[in-house]
């Protein structure tokens, strides 16, 4: 998945870092409730990237997700539990139809739950990477990781890939944080950014489940007036349209109770 063709790029979405969560901000509870803030929160996420500084295009998936878990873990029962929920979580938010592949072979997005262990060889299967530098960068500084593949031309996500070892999840308490950050970002919002909160694409931040900013982001996403493929532009005057009408119809309070009534979050204590 990291090798990319002419026609399609490879987008890393990283991750679940090893820093100590910050505290929230006091007076921020509500700065998330604007139009605006919705407007280039959006933008900061969808449009860019940890490991490039120039904007990208509107990433989306456009055809059914057919998805396989790859087992190299132990409690294949309670991970396929966990998954399965978070995903059936996303198809409600974005109309996405998300469902077990067929075969591994006919999957185009694949879940691979491994271990410190294997973790050298599966990155090198399902990543292709060789590199020593990058695989040390991954070891010093996260925890899990998801990568997708885009058409250059359109934007058009292809494939993706998610690999989380457990081991290393459970003993750091992220495990149910790598299942949310990874299988919503593959979704085409790849970006981490400390500006946005809060949000599970914010590395410092305390939040595990989804929330209702990340729900709104989502919806945003998979608005059928936004297309693949669109640049920063042509995107905002929609993202403008698009967030005054969230703004006028309670959309910021029902955006907070679908975060708070789906997902992992409805199977915490």
């Amino acid at each position: 998945m990291r090798g990319s063709t002419a026609r399609h790029v490879s987008c890393l979405v990283a991750l679940i870092v090893l820093l100590g969560a910050l505290p929230a901000r006091a007076g921020d509870v509500a700065h998330w409730k604007s139009a605006d803030y919705l407007v280039d929160a959006f933008v900061d996420i969808a449009l860019g990237s940890e490991h490039e500084a120039k904007r990208r295009q509107v990433r989306k998936w456009t055809t059914p997700i057919h998805y396989a878990l790859i087992h190299h873990a132990g409690d294949s029962a309670l991970h396929e539990r966990l998954i399965q929920t978070h995903f059936a979580h996303l198809a409600g938010l974005t109309g996405l139809s998300i469902a077990p592949a067929a075969s591994i072979d006919a999957a185009n997005y694949l879940v691979v739950l491994t271990s410190e262990s294997r973790l050298k060889d599966d990155f090198q299967r399902y990543f292709g990477w060789n590199s020593a530098d990058e695989r040390d960068k991954f070891f010093r500084e996260a925890v899990c990781l998801g990568t997708f593949a885009s058409s250059r031309r359109n934007g058009r996500i292809t494939r993706a890939v998610v690999i989380i070892p457990v081991d290393r999840a459970r003993a750091r308490g992220k495990l149910p944080a790598c299942i949310v950050e990874e299988l919503t970002q593959v979704l085409g919002l790849p970006n981490d950014s400390d500006k946005v909160f809060p949000s599970v694409f914010n590395d410092h931040s305390t939040d595990v489940f989804l929330t209702g900013l990340d729900v709104l982001l989502l919806r945003m996403l998979y608005d059928p007036r936004i297309v693949h493929g669109m640049e920063e532009a042509a995107l905002r005057p929609l993202l403008r349209t698009i967030a005054a009408e969230i703004t006028a119809n309670g959309g910021f309070e029902r955006a907070e109770q679908a975060a708070a009534a789906g997902g992992l979050s409805k199977l915490s204590p």
